[in-house]
């Protein structure tokens, strides 16, 4: 009796009225932590195809369904829409420092820097509804980090190989990055490769001039200024 009980699992039971509760992976057998594992899996991919397709304004119904699970089985694991963004995003920045260390490792320190700033262009283009949490999103998580120390490193490489102009700093990069951004998020309904030429141009921009820079770059706490300015606003 006691097994029918916990077996019949009622919908409506959860508490967001969902029902399909999901136990605790931790104190269940190893056929239901599969199973939770797939629900999370399930529900990462929807939420990255939903909000980078569509934009993070999606209801989380919407991802639900897609998943295949039940808002309240969606809400067990990220108990506000706000956590589920947040996990989207971080998958996005590994793939981003993915992206950098790629270019670190294999190409050349002359064309390092341009490739990584191409293959950080195509991310966001493939997942413009969510440029405006991807580098808009003011915490300090490790990846962040990672992507700006390799993101240093090639900026270097390329300035002693000669292909980047010497007075360029990382700061300058962070701006390049929201410049892609702002082509991407104007331009991807109506020509989706656009992103490419104003790339080109930005890549033609930062070249080695005899002219220096007139202007001061941005410091770092002016750019995280600018980043946490962006997500207080609600600018997306």
């Amino acid at each position: 009796m006691t097994a029918t009980r916990a077996s019949s699992g009622r919908r409506g039971d959860g508490p967001y009225g969902q029902g399909d509760a999901e136990a605790d992976p931790s104190t269940t057998g190893p056929a239901l932590r599969r199973d939770a594992a797939r629900n999370l899996a399930s529900i990462l991919a929807a939420a990255r195809t939903t909000f980078c397709e569509d934009g993070v304004d999606v209801g989380v119904e919407v991802v639900a369904q897609r998943a295949g699970v039940g808002v309240g089985t969606l809400y067990r694991r990220f108990p506000t829409k706000d956590s589920l963004i947040e996990a989207v995003v971080d998958e996005l920045l590994q793939e981003v420092l993915v992206a950098a260390r790629a270019a670190l490792v294999d190409e050349p320190a002359a064309g390092g820097f341009a490739a990584f700033m191409r293959a950080a262009g195509q991310l966001q283009a493939d997942h413009a509804g969510c440029l405006g949490r991807l580098w808009s999103d003011s915490r300090r998580s490790p990846v962040r980090a990672d992507i700006e120390r390799v993101g240093r490193q090639l900026l270097a490489g390329a300035q002693t190989a000669g292909s980047v102009r010497p007075d360029l700093v990382y700061e300058d990069v962070a701006m390049l990055h929201w410049s892609v951004r702002g082509v991407v998020e104007t331009t991807a309904a109506v020509a989706p490769d656009a992103w490419r030429r104003h790339l080109e141009l930005l890549l033609a921009a930062v070249a080695p001039s005899d002219r220096p820079l007139r202007h001061p770059p941005l410091s770092a706490s002016e750019v995280d200024a600018a980043i946490a300015w962006r997500g207080r606003s609600g600018t997306r």
